[in-house]
């Protein structure tokens, strides 16, 4: 008992004093050593940063976190300059960040790889009512996505559309899949079949999507593709899909939802973030096995099943590209908000993240899109139980590596650019000729060598064989002895074919061509807009114009929201008092539009700032779709809207085409015309656009008398006759109509 006692004391004895100081000065030490070694770090790389050329291209990663491997893999290959902590003297030519363009304030030229707002246009809720709204114009281009409900807000309409389908009897029975709104890698996402499921309590905002149980397996199991796009600039709008990506396999083979397998996250989502934690994540390293597998590989295997891959890549195409002309609208209220026009700015470039799904017909499925996705080239691999160990991956370092590489080709300066290839050119000009020359060069004289052997220890044997084989080499060497007696041995060539061994300058030229050609020439990246796709998408590109509008007539230099000054003066300008819409209609119409906007994004209008008081770009969307439906009716929807834009810029003299601004306008005051919907000049903005000199009235009167009523043509030629001068010369940012007599009419 004593000695269990006296073990009992010893153990509750503090520790030693000067065993704890011990500790606290090799701590104390150890941090010493790292400051002193990040110091040295950094007055190295700005010694370094002194001798650097202004024909550098130069790259700013201090900020580039995870995303610092494959960046500086991408540098060293293609000969720039590498800033690890950032460069106080001078801007560089690309600052690669990993965070938010807000985060960023010291950033002031350049470019840079975020967007500002970027992360809140991609957000689910901002990004599926953009493609609510082109849905809504063009419904059958825009359904490339599921039916989507925004909760808490909409969650009534949410409840009812569950009960008629259960009143219907749909089967499979429907399964819903709830996303927070700024979620990611798979945080907060689950299915549900009942709206009283749904829980409100956390008082965020959420997303409810229709969830798609038909989809195409491999191997049994369900997967998405991530495709990356390089958005290069918004104006001009350009942008590039890069040919590899990445397919992203679940860990469970799949089954349709059901109550007792609808929790297994394993099965129904395929975010890597989350299947890597699976006991069954595979990590092979083959192309066509693994739980992680390249674009190519997957494609080919669709192939092989017999179905048309290029078929399937196209439609990925298109739906990329019809989700970004949906966004850039936002993007650039954002982008004004953040660097207005005469502020001086950094210009900015984005690589996206496009989540893909598959359904059983192949049919194309967006998902979302990531604005951070991950290039990081390392995976988590346990090697025990709890202890993970970062090795690199093959599958990410094939994708990732080729697209950072050849996105910094792109966005760098193309003035350094062209001097940094003539460089190098030169430098692999000369290194070319060193080497060809060598070739043809003699070689040096051989060494005398000894005409006589010293064996020791050796048989008879040996002894004869080591003198025969001392003869044949003694021989062969005596045989290429010059003829003019120097004692030097002849190359093995003669002289004329050495000279044809050494290159001559222009086939070195179309080597170093070449070499460029291949190295830097060609990119995994294929630009889709304005390259292929421009023609097609020109038609979606209406909502832009709108947005034209709204930043128009934004009160407040770098705000994100129009007060009701702004709205009422919006009203005056484009003169839709015309149309019969008073002051009190347009007060009352941003007042509600106000309210249901700021329902509908509680998150975003919590806040004291001026950003967050007055009808966001969407709520005014919402306004301008509701006048064209009142004052510009057509057929469609988007003839309406149309009309209206139309109808804004031609009052406010917008100037958005160089052919319009070229031409006269005829002045419809001096007509004595009322401008009003039917008259000849209510007309479309590409009718405006095809109009030359010689457009005659008779031409104006033909092609619209079926849709527009026009005026008579006595009243015209008779006003005519009164007005000496008919037609002037605006200013140049006017748009213009050029009205001419006819020939015939002489």
């Amino acid at each position: 008992m004593a000695a269990s006692k006296s073990l009992l004391d010893s153990l509750k004895k503090p520790e030693p004093t000067n065993f704890r100081m011990t500790d606290f000065r090799r701590e104390l030490h150890l941090r010493h050593k790292r400051e002193e070694h990040a110091k040295k770090e950094k007055l190295r790389a700005l010694q370094e940063s002194k001798y650097v050329s202004r024909y550098a291209i130069t790259i700013d990663t201090s900020r580039a976190r995870s995303n610092c491997d494959v960046l500086r893999m991408s540098i060293k290959e293609l000969g720039f300059k590498e800033y690890p902590f950032g460069r106080k003297d001078n801007c560089c030519d690309v600052h690669w960040h990993a965070c938010h363009f807000e985060e960023n304030p010291e950033v002031f030229g350049g470019k840079v790889n975020k967007f500002p707002g970027m992360s809140e246009i991609c957000s689910k809720m901002t990004l599926f009512r953009c493609l609510d709204i082109m849905r809504d114009l063009f419904p059958t281009d825009y359904d490339f996505y599921p039916r989507t409900w925004y909760l808490p807000a909409q969650f009534h309409e949410f409840s009812c559309e569950i009960r008629k389908m259960h009143e219907r009897r749909v089967k499979p029975k429907p399964t819903f899949i709830i996303k927070p709104d700024t979620g990611a890698q798979g945080d907060g996402i689950y299915l549900l079949r009942e709206p009283n499921e749904y829980s409100s309590l956390s008082g965020k905002c959420h997303v409810a999507q229709e969830y798609m149980s038909n989809v195409y397996l491999i191997d049994k199991f369900k997967f998405d593709f991530r495709i990356y796009v390089l958005l290069k600039s918004l104006e001009p709008l350009e942008f590039y899909i890069c040919q590899e990506g990445l397919a992203r396999f679940s860990t469970l083979p799949y089954e349709n939802p059901t109550n007792k397998n609808i929790h297994e996250s394993f099965m129904h989502l395929t975010n890597y973030s989350l299947n890597k934690r699976s006991s069954t994540f595979n990590r092979s390293d083959r192309d066509d096995e693994g739980s992680k597998r390249t674009l190519t590989s997957v494609l080919r295997r669709i192939a092989m099943n017999g179905h048309d891959s290029n078929k399937v890549w196209k439609s990925i195409e298109r739906i990329v590209c019809k989700t970004i002309v949906a966004i850039v609208p936002e993007m650039k209220v954002e982008y004004q908000a953040a660097i207005p026009p005469g502020k001086t700015g950094p210009s900015c470039f984005q690589v996206l993240g496009f989540d893909i799904l598959l359904l059983q017909n192949l049919k194309p499925i967006l998902l979302e899109i990531n604005a951070s996705p991950s290039l990081s080239l390392d995976s988590e691999q346990e090697v025990s139980p709890g202890v993970f160990e970062y090795v690199l991956s093959p599958k990410d370092e094939e994708v990732k590596y080729p697209l950072i590489r050849d996105t910094l080709l792109h966005v760098v300066p193309i003035d350094k650019l062209k001097y940094f290839r003539k460089k190098k050119k030169q430098r692999l000009l000369k290194k070319l000729k060193a080497s060809t020359s060598q070739k043809g060069k003699r070689p040096d004289p051989p060494v005398k060598q000894r005409t006589s052997i010293v064996i020791i220890k050796a048989d008879e044997s040996d002894e004869e064989k080591r003198e025969v084989n001392v003869t044949q080499q003694m021989s062969e060497m005596h045989m290429d002895v010059d003829s003019h007696g120097d004692g030097t041995a002849r190359d093995v060539n003669s002289d004329d074919e050495r000279e044809s061994n050494i290159k001559s300058d222009t086939e070195l030229d179309e080597e170093v061509d070449n070499y460029f050609e291949t190295k830097l020439r060609e990119s995994c990246l294929k630009q889709l807009y304005p390259a292929i796709y421009d023609e097609e998408c020109e038609r979606y590109r209406i909502l832009e114009r709108v947005a034209g509008l709204f930043i128009f007539f934004l009160g407040i230099r770098g705000s994100l929201r129009i007060g009701p000054t702004g709205f009422r003066t919006f009203a005056r300008k484009c003169r839709l008092n015309r149309k019969g819409m008073t002051n009190a209609s347009v007060d009352i119409m941003y007042i509600d539009l106000q309210r249901r906007w700021d329902h509908m994004n509680p998150e975003r209008t919590s806040g004291s700032g001026i950003k967050s008081i007055g009808l966001c770009y969407q709520g005014f969307l919402d306004a301008c779709i509701e006048i064209a439906r009142r004052k510009f009716y057509a057929p469609t929807k988007i003839e309406m809207l149309e009309n209206l834009v139309d109808h804004c810029e031609l009052n406010l003299n917008l100037r958005d085409n160089d052919l319009a601004n070229n031409l006269p306008r005829l002045h419809f005051r001096r007509l004595g015309l009322q401008y009003r919907q039917g008259s000849m000049y209510a007309m479309p903005r590409r009718v405006i656009d095809q109009m030359t000199e010689e457009t005659t009235i008779e031409d104006l009167l033909k092609a619209h008398e079926k849709k527009l009523r026009q005026p008579s043509r006595e009243d015209i030629e008779a006003f005519l006759r009164k007005s000496r001068r008919m037609i002037y010369q605006p200013s140049s940012g006017s748009r213009v109509i050029s009205v001419t007599k006819s020939p015939d009419s002489e």
